[in-house]
């Protein structure tokens, strides 16, 4: 064999033996504990730099698919347990709330996979670039070492082997041709071990390649499948909320009719103490309340049936609400968080009202009591007591309460000509956002009722 043959055919053929000589990974060799899946997806969808975190990478996504089957296997006892429920309107809440959660789960399971695709197919087009260079870097050093060699081995003055042992003509010709065969070797040492090095990340680089096409393929797949599953339990849901919202509302009812506990909410709640003194400057009409989004479910009655007291604005959560005339906060608290509404959750005041806002307005030298419900915990920037003015913000829209989604709830009661000082008196004592026109009805409808204090349609005000 010739030299030239002998010693440049190892650099052709280089094991992935030197890949021990690669940086050590900064995921553990084999984790157990996978359950922070945010820094998993950090790490997996990033080229790997060793076998053991390929290995850990595979590991977790072992556990994922677990984990989607474990929500789907939940998914389909969801809807198993609402065609069982028959009635049973104090299983509902639980049920609601299960279904939050899973919906919670699946949400953040799909944002993540959006979020680890993005970033995957950013790391391949990275990697694709870190392969080229690597490419362009081992021709240039194999070029390099492969013209040294040519010269070293013209100066040895022979090209075969055998020639290097039985062709000297003497003892100094014979250490003259071994010492030309050092040289190259030593001279070229660390440029061959670099060679070989530069060859083994090339080919974990490319393997690492096709793993990132393969995983961005299941990723997709995997979206597609949970998009479905939200599906699925959306619509499970909308039929659990069909069947059981008016034994919820007539529930809620009932808690609402109940006399105040003012001990519970007095913090939250005008004093009377200055209540002669306060005035409201009137206002010729009435500011859009909620500054984006669409009436979902309009006042008296939900679309699907059932007693619905006031205007539901659908609008997502973080939607500012503004004053809708001059006025004065009469009740302000935001006990629960933002996003905690199920069907069936009775937190907050007035009952299932989640966080909640009582305003005392004029318009046209009418007094008017407006109310808003399932509002943001963050964002509620008035408290009892506090003069607000025409389209001041006052809070945000959230899903707090026995809500089924994000919107502000919205309930208008006609006080007619009472006094801004009688409207506090009252109010400071009994704290009842109905003003006495009750809550299972419509009796207390305006046009039922033919006196005030009486129910009006929000819609009136805001345009239908």
């Amino acid at each position: 064999m010739k030299l030239k043959e002998k010693l440049t055919g190892s650099l052709v053929s280089v094991s992935l033996a030197v890949a021990g000589c690669l940086p050590v990974a900064l995921m553990p060799v084999h984790a157990e504990d996978y359950s922070d899946t945010e820094y998993w997806y950090g790490q997996c969808t990033k080229p790997q730099t060793s076998a053991d975190g390929v290995k850990a990478c595979e590991g977790f996504k072992a556990y994922e698919n677990e984990r989607r089957q474990r929500l789907q296997q939940s998914i389909s006892d969801f809807s198993s347990s609402i065609s069982s429920l028959e009635g049973e309107t104090d299983k509902v809440a639980a049920l609601a709330q299960e279904q939050k959660a899973l919906a919670e789960e699946l949400s953040a399971q799909i944002s993540q996979k959006e979020a680890a695709i993005a970033e995957i197919e950013a790391n391949i087009q990275a990697l694709q670039e870190q392969i080229r260079q690597k490419q362009a870097e081992i021709d240039a050093w194999d070029a390099q070492i492969k013209s040294r060699m040519r010269h070293e081995q013209g100066n040895v003055g022979t090209n075969m082997l055998v020639d290097l042992v039985m062709g000297a003509s003497d003892l100094n010709d014979m250490l003259r041709r071994i010492s030309g065969i050092e040289r190259i070797t030593e001279d070229d040492q660390a440029q061959i071990s670099r060679l070989n090095e530069l060859k083994a990340q090339l080919e974990l680089s490319v393997s690492e390649e096709k793993r990132l096409q393969d995983e961005n393929a299941a990723q997709k797949a995997e979206l597609e499948e949970q998009k479905a599953q939200a599906k699925q339990l959306e619509d499970s849901y909308n039929q659990l909320v069909a069947q059981y919202k008016q034994q919820i509302a007539d529930l809620q009812a009932q808690k609402r009719s109940a006399q105040a506990d003012m001990n519970s909410i007095r913090d939250f709640v005008i004093t009377s103490a200055g209540a002669g003194s306060a005035s409201i400057t009137t206002s010729s009409g009435f500011n859009v309340p909620v500054l984006g989004g669409q009436y979902s479910a309009g006042t008296w009655a939900y679309p699907g049936g059932g007693i619905h007291l006031g205007l539901d604005w659908a609008a997502p959560i973080g939607t500012p609400v503004v004053a809708p005339a001059n006025g004065i906060v009469l009740y302000a608290a935001n006990p629960v968080p933002s996003n905690s509404g199920y069907l069936g959750n009775m937190s907050g005041y007035p009952y299932g009202g989640g966080n909640t806002i009582c305003l005392l307005c004029s318009m046209n030298g009418t007094l008017y009591a407006f109310s808003f419900a399932h509002l943001s915990q963050e964002g509620m920037s008035v408290s009892a007591g506090q003069s607000v003015s025409a389209g001041q913000q006052i809070a945000l829209t959230g899903n707090s309460g026995n809500s089924t989604g994000p919107h502000c709830h919205i309930e208008v009661v006609n006080l007619g000509n009472m006094s801004v000082e009688e409207a506090i008196k009252r109010f400071s004592s009994s704290a009842d956002f109905a003003w006495g026109t009750g809550w299972g009805n419509t009796a207390g409808a305006c046009e039922n009722k033919g006196s005030t204090p009486c129910r009006e349609r929000p819609e009136i005000f805001f345009g239908s």
